[in-house]
């Protein structure tokens, strides 16, 4: 294996005669642009005492601006190319959490850096208009691998608020924009250190409300230390609690109990309260959703009331700019999977009952993050959903009309931010052939500039773009999908008789779906020579409320000839190779995988990523078993319909070569979901092989994979490894038979 390990600086080295001193170029990575700094060492404190020097100098001219030009073309040209390779993954970057500053001016995002660099995320500042280019403002000390996230302004402009770990636990600190090192903000509770998770300023700058688990008592971390940890599942003795901190007191406070566990906050508008979502600490994960809202009086944390009327499954939240009511998600009034969400109203003071502007709208919104802004004069809110495969801000108004959508330049935009008197937003841009960047935009649907240099060492343009397409499905049902064209790349499979393979690609949830992001991972295997066919089957999201629903208690049922079709439109449309058919799948597309190995064996070789195969033992498993309950009930009252709907019922039919990827921390899908299938199949001799990554749990090891920067430096990088064999060794078998 390649060690990709090396040192990140392109570094050229010139000997110059007669001088031994030597000039070394790095091409400084960090930089939003590549930027050549010269070292002329050891001996130029010698060079500049000796007679003649003033040659010297001007022969030391002429090198440095030869190499300043040769660096300055290097600059401008892409390391890599648009053929990914597997190393190359290791090297992709991200952007997030764009933040638009109080007058307008400037947008600060944070930049995570790639998996070969260590992935630690810093933040970055441009102004709006673009009119500079963008530059680092947080850096990590050694002993810190995660870096800067989470940005906040002050609401005067003077700073930036920022989360960071240095030392044993996560703060918060202000770096001065007008210059100076930022400075720790010390927060603490009977001399044990806080770690914040969430926070916001409160709009007249005065306050800082955060989220942050009430941390161990020393006796509690004596007792660990001791080994005394028996622990007593359900019981949560360090809940995640709401408080808050005066920046003029400096004086930290608990605005919730040890019985609740934190959930989200939002300030009003004059500063004076709070709203916020709590919900039980006993059994937090296993309960349903049991959350309220509450009113809470800044200078008076007693003064707290409960907004009626408000469902248990409050998500996001926010205040209207007069204060007098309050915007939330919450779970839809249709009967649909949790976490498919509708837009309310109420007053603040309880005096009318919620109103669900949402209606039957084919627009998805998660309540599960995402944007959630008030017009800035009240009289409509911004939320950001799904519509198809595009993502954009959804403009509601408070009479019940039909939503507007807020088209962006780009299919996917993503991350909004604006200011209060919104004059600008920024966002995150990207498609399918463009790489996300930071933009800023006078308005959501108006074209905007893009402010960051992400992945500067990667070709902007130039990427496989996907074609959406369609077919039907049962009971003539509409299904959509994403087909990419595969790339002519060195080492990648061949055409045989002008037909490529194909991997068909089945989404997670399955209250999920593909969008026209960009997409590494997707870049990586159409460089293999393989075409990928991405569907959205019933069940996904971004086409109503009725199509998301439409799998209840039919898991692997129709959902799976919808897939089926799919293939079949792909057979009849492109020219693809009916021998060499993969199929790939994460979480519920893995749950698929497991479906389709004993359903068919038109496939050639399939790869799942952290299944559920048995809806049992994954019930009695799983960490939060809420969201299954909705699909098929529990397992012991109906034991027909979760036999039904586990692939391992069907393993007795299958046949084609399987590979599973799991995290050995996973607890979302646990290891012996893939452990089950991976001994149902060897005892009865099908190809199979089970990779586990030590310490990966369920989102992580996806996101490694995918090509999303990773602190594990080799996981990613290992998965990919896998799933290339195991493809590449099927096809040309496959290729060669007679099947």
């Amino acid at each position: 294996m390649i060690d990709q390990r090396s040192a990140r600086s392109t570094i050229s080295r010139i000997v110059i005669p007669r001088s031994a001193a030597m000039i070394f170029a790095f091409r400084q990575r960090a930089s939003s642009t590549s930027n050549v700094v010269f070292i002329v060492w050891p001996y130029y404190h010698i060079l500049r005492c000796r007679p003649g020097f003033g040659l010297i100098r001007a022969m030391l001219r002429l090198f440095s601006l030869i190499l300043l030009s040769a660096g300055l073309a290097l600059a401008q040209t892409p390391k890599f190319t648009n053929c990914v390779t597997n190393a190359q993954m290791r090297d992709y970057g991200t952007v997030s959490n764009p933040q638009l500053s109080p007058n307008g001016h400037e947008v600060v995002w944070v930049q995570h850096e790639s998996t070969a660099d260590g992935a630690a995320s810093h933040l970055w500042i441009a102004p709006s208009d673009g009119s500079a280019p963008a530059r680092q403002i947080t850096f990590s000390p050694a002993s810190d691998k995660f870096g800067e996230s989470s940005p906040e302004w002050l609401p005067d402009g003077s700073a930036i608020l920022f989360t960071a770990k240095r030392g044993a636990a996560h703060q918060i600190f202000r770096l001065p924009i007008g210059g100076g090192e930022a400075a720790p903000i010390t927060l603490e509770t009977g001399k044990l250190a806080l770690s914040p998770g969430r926070f916001e300023v409160s709009p007249n700058g005065k306050w800082i409300v955060f989220s942050a688990r009430q941390p161990q008592t020393e006796q509690e971390k004596k007792d660990k230390k001791d080994k005394k940890d028996a622990v007593i599942v359900g019981q949560n003795t360090n809940p995640t609690r709401i408080w808050l901190y005066s920046l003029t007191g400096k004086t930290i406070t608990a605005v919730t109990p040890m019985s609740e566990e934190a959930e989200g906050f939002a300030w009003s508008p004059n500063s004076n309260q709070l709203a916020i979502s709590v919900g039980p600490a006993e059994n937090h994960a296993e309960l349903p959703p049991s959350s309220k809202l509450e009113i809470v009086s800044v200078t008076n944390l007693s003064n707290v009331r409960t907004v009626a009327g408000i469902p248990p499954t409050i998500q996001t939240f926010a205040f209207s700019p007069n204060g007098q009511r309050i915007a939330y998600l919450a779970q839809s009034e249709h009967d649909t999977p949790p976490g498919v969400s509708d837009l309310y109203v109420t007053a603040t003071d309880g005096s009318d009952a919620p109103h669900d502007l949402s209606g039957s709208s084919s627009f998805a919104i998660s309540g599960y993050g995402g944007g959630l802004v008030w017009n800035h004069d009240g009289n409509g809110i911004y939320v950001e959903a799904q519509h198809g495969t595009s993502r954009a801000l959804l403009a509601f108004g408070l009479s019940g009309d039909t939503p507007q959508w807020q088209a962006a330049a780009t299919a996917i935009a993503s991350g909004y931010s604006t200011n209060h008197a919104q004059t600008g937003w920024a966002f995150i841009a990207q498609s399918t052939d463009r790489m996300p960047q930071v933009v800023y935009a006078s308005s959501p649907d108006t074209p905007g500039k893009v402010l960051s240099n992400n992945n500067p060492d990667w070709p902007q343009t130039g990427w496989r773009g996907a074609t959406p397409v369609s077919w039907q499905g049962p009971d003539n049902l509409t299904i959509h999908g994403l087909y990419y064209q595969p790339a002519s790349c060195p080492g990648g499979s061949p055409a045989s008789d002008g037909k490529t393979p194909m991997i068909l690609r089945a989404h997670g949830g399955p209250t999920g779906a593909f969008t026209e992001t960009f997409d590494p991972f997707m870049q990586w295997l159409t460089s293999q020579g393989w075409a990928v066919l991405e569907i959205n089957p019933r069940g996904s999201t971004g086409y109503g409320w009725q199509f998301t629903a439409a799998d209840r208690n039919d898991l692997g049922g129709k959902d799976f000839l919808d897939e089926m079709a799919g293939l079949d439109w792909a057979l009849a449309h492109k020219p693809v190779d009916a021998k060499r058919l993969g199929m790939f799948g994460y979480s519920y597309g893995g749950e698929m995988a497991g479906f389709i190995e004993g359903k068919t064996d038109r496939f050639a070789a399939i790869v799942s990523g952290a299944p559920v195969i048995d809806q049992y033992s994954e019930y009695g498993t799983e960490r939060g078993p809420n969201y299954d309950e909705w699909f098929f009930g529990r397992p012991w009252q109906r034991p027909a319909d979760a036999w039904r709907q586990s692939g391992l019922s069907y393993a007795k039919n299958a046949k084609t070569p399987l590979l599973l990827l799991q995290g050995q921390a996973d607890t979302t899908d646990p290891l012996g979901q893939s452990e089950e299938e991976y001994r149902a199949l060897f005892e009865d001799g099908v190809p199979v092989r089970l990779v586990t990554f030590p310490g990966d749990d369920h989102g992580p090891l996806a996101e490694a994979i995918f090509g999303a920067p990773s602190h594990d430096p080799w996981h990613g990088y290992e998965g990919r490894s896998q799933i290339l064999d195991w493809y590449t060794q099927w096809f040309k078998k496959a290729e060669s038979s007679e099947r």
